[in-house]
């Protein structure tokens, strides 16, 4: 039997068989996916649309939506409060990954973006609202930015569809929304008031009637509008002191404690008010 030819393999040949690397993929999903999906500049406030046309004019448009990105994730992320050294390090990140011109000033209100050396300046006032899954979800998007998964058309619009509930369950969005939010905070506020706050089993019961009154008036606030949850902290405080103090007063061992403050019996038994404010807050 006669012998075939076998053909040489060339170095071309061996390209052709290697499997394709990751970054060709993630350089096909930047040219297709990115190149699909832009961000509306028009849905933007006016005054954000007009310091972004500014920007646009003379840095270009990238620049422009990364000063858009770094406020809008601010606020969002500064809504909770206690988040405050948190979000100072991801617009530092953004600042210093995208050469940004810009600085912050972020109070327990308000809050001031200057870019420019101050050459447009906005501010917004920020209520609290305290949600760990959708301020989870803005951080995840801006680290993404930052490591260059995403482009900043990406980024915004994930943000606008954070803030619509697209990427929540719908269970999550009953529970993030009046009314189904007022089922949180009785719960809250009586287990934080045993387990953090050394209370009694009377104060979690206390504690929870005034966190009911607190989801009332924030409910309240909300239907209102416009900058009245500002004001949350304050009615808050008045609501639950006026629930708390009337608990203790005419509760028997409260008002034996009030009568005589040496009776340790008595006080021991009264409601502890620090555990039911602090669970409550």
């Amino acid at each position: 039997m006669g012998e075939t030819a076998t053909p040489l393999k060339t170095e071309d040949d061996a390209a052709e068989r290697q499997p394709l690397s990751i970054e060709y993929f993630k350089k096909v999903r930047h040219d297709v996916t990115f190149s699909e999906r832009r961000f509306d500049v028009n849905t933007l406030p006016e005054d954000m649309r007009r310091v972004y046309g500014h920007l646009e004019e003379k840095f270009g448009e990238e620049y422009g939506l990364l000063f858009i990105f770094t406020m809008r994730t601010a606020v969002e992320l500064h809504r909770a409060w206690n988040m405050t050294l948190l979000t100072m390090s991801v617009l530092q990140q953004i600042k210093d990954r995208f050469n940004m011109r810009m600085t912050w000033n972020l109070g327990v209100l308000r809050l001031v973006f200057r870019v420019e050396d101050g050459g447009y300046e906005l501010h917004r006032k920020v209520p609290y609202d305290y949600d760990s899954e959708f301020q989870d979800i803005y951080h995840r998007i801006a680290m993404a930015l930052i490591d260059g998964q995403i482009n900043v058309h990406e980024a915004l619009i994930y943000q606008r569809e954070a803030k619509q509930g697209m990427h929540t369950a719908k269970s999550g969005l009953f529970i993030r929304n009046f009314p189904g939010r007022l089922i949180l905070y009785p719960g809250q506020a009586a287990t934080c008031a045993v387990i953090f706050f050394n209370g009694e089993w009377i104060d979690a019961g206390i504690a929870a009637v005034c966190g009911l009154a607190a989801g009332l008036v924030e409910f309240a606030l909300s239907r209102v509008g416009g900058q009245a949850t500002v004001l949350l902290d304050i009615f808050v405080g008045i609501v639950t002191g006026i629930i708390g103090g009337l608990f203790f007063r005419w509760g028997p061992a409260g008002e034996e404690c009030m009568l005589d403050p040496e009776n340790v019996a008595a006080c021991k038994a009264a409601p502890c008010l620090p555990s039911i404010y602090l669970g409550t807050l």
